[in-house]
């Protein structure tokens, strides 16, 4: 049984007991003291503190999903979270990384096994099934100083660690990227020049080894501060998404698309483009957004930003960007979606019909005291000698009277930041007697949308 269970059955009991009568059998300093914990819980503290006594402290892992100090585990696969890690640092010695592996017999927990590693932190820590069995491993990242990383896997059984492999990296996911119901995990490693692999660690003969690898683009830099995300390429395949800045100015960036090629059986840059060396098709300017599912499909999608041309323009830095978004196939061919313009800052996009493509600009009209920020959308066809003609703008309203705002003549709602009251609205106006934009405000409010927080494209 849990000890998390034991333990919320036990304050439960005390709770019941009180609401029907205890002051009629409890002293009154009996009021107030905690329920006993269960045996095994005592157990389990008593064991952690002696290796605290020794001179270890905690140090639960710094990153993840896993990062309490003591863990409870499945580590067997039989349903029952018989198991519980706790995390030290031992100060003095060589690995003082130590992950301590607790079972659980009846009202005891029995030392099984010390996992042990070098470095000043323990970065991660996942239990994953990385073979046939039903035993999950345990996958370990290790800061060995403030840019260096180890990756490590541990198969555990009583008295045996097996380290199934390790390897230094830049990033990592673990994922079913080959769809054979096991997890591979595929490490990122940055060359110091720039660019670098992605290699793939599958199960064989015992051991977690390099199945296949592949190049990132020529010309890649920063991959350290790159943002390497999971999702799907058309036909639900699943696919890594790396983008980084590209090139010596760093005022562009690149995404490196990888996938399991089932007829190669091979891991590949699907995008590169092998005679030019980079991922030509996913080049562009540096954008506020990276790959997402903006049509929420499923399938990831890739935007390319470009420049909106505005009306006598003093500054070569461009204020507004579109962003053509664009999804990917298994062969790296590329399939429009639709434009938007994405404006991170105010929290919104919009999808744009196609026939406003290079007849429009863009500019802003916020308010003093920032309660409302506005963009204007105008037909222009890029002569500076003539005025753009306004058309739709579009608001974000925040402030005590933003409701009052949003209903001013002419204003009508678009959406709401999500709360049950919300603190953000988002409003807009078509100017009369204008360009016919050929949207109403129906298909305003089905082209507007309020930017959430992504979500990994794989579950």
């Amino acid at each position: 049984m849990r000890v998390t269970k034991l333990l919320r059955a036990a304050v439960l009991a005390a709770a019941l007991l009180c609401t029907t009568g205890c002051s009629a059998f409890l002293a009154e300093e009996d009021l107030y003291q905690l329920p006993e914990m269960p045996k095994d819980y005592q157990d389990l503290t008593s064991q952690t503190q002696a290796v605290i006594d020794q001179g270890a402290e905690y140090s639960a892992p710094l990153t993840g999903e896993n990062i309490q100090n003591i863990q409870l585990q499945d580590l067997d696969g039989d349903g029952e979270s018989e198991s519980a890690l706790a995390f030290f640092r031992m100060g003095g010695e060589e690995k003082p990384l130590k992950i301590y592996i607790y079972r659980q017999h009846e009202d005891s927990y029995e030392l099984q096994s010390v996992i042990e590693g070098a470095g000043t932190n323990i970065h991660s820590v996942s239990y994953v099934n990385l073979d046939d069995d039903p035993d999950k491993e345990i996958v370990v990242s290790w800061q060995i100083s403030e840019k260096v990383y180890l990756l490590a896997a541990y198969s555990v059984a009583p008295d045996q660690v097996v380290e199934l492999f390790s390897t230094d990296y830049t990033s990592y996911q673990i994922m079913d990227m080959d769809q054979n119901g096991d997890q591979e995990i595929v490490v990122l490693k940055a060359a110091t020049e720039g660019g670098g692999d992605m290699e793939l660690y599958n199960f064989n003969g015992g051991m977690m080894q390099m199945q296949s690898s592949a190049p990132l683009s020529a010309g890649i830099t920063d991959v350290a501060e790159g943002e390497l995300r999971r999702g799907y390429l058309k036909g639900l395949v699943p696919a890594l998404f790396l983008t980084c800045a590209y090139g010596e100015t760093g005022n562009s960036s690149i995404t490196d698309i990888f996938a399991w090629d089932t007829a190669t059986q091979t891991l590949s840059n699907v995008t590169l483009d092998k005679e030019q060396g980079f991922s030509a098709s996913t080049w562009g300017y540096y954008s506020v957004v990276g790959p997402t599912d903006i049509d929420k499909d499923s399938i990831m999608e890739i935007p390319i930003s470009t420049a909106i041309q505005e009306y006598r323009q003093t500054s070569s830095a461009s204020n507004f960007w579109i962003n053509r978004w664009y999804k990917y196939d298994i062969k790296g061919t590329a399939w429009p979606v639709f434009t938007t313009y994405y404006n991170n800052q105010d929290g919104w996009y919009l999808i744009l019909p196609d026939h406003w493509l290079g007849n429009i600009t863009l500019s802003r009209n916020d308010a003093a005291g920032g309660g409302e920020r506005a963009v204007v959308f105008s037909y222009w066809e890029g002569d500076n000698s003539v005025e753009p003609i306004p058309f739709l703008t579009i608001y974000r309203l925040s402030g005590s009277n933003r409701e009052t705002r949003a209903k001013l003549p002419g204003r009508f709602l678009l959406g709401d930041s999500g709360e049950d009251e919300p603190s953000i609205l988002y409003a807009a106006k078509f100017e009369e007697n204008s360009w016919d934009c050929g949207l109403d405000e129906e298909s305003l409010k089905e082209s507007f949308q309020v930017i959430r927080a992504d979500w990994d494209g794989l579950s």
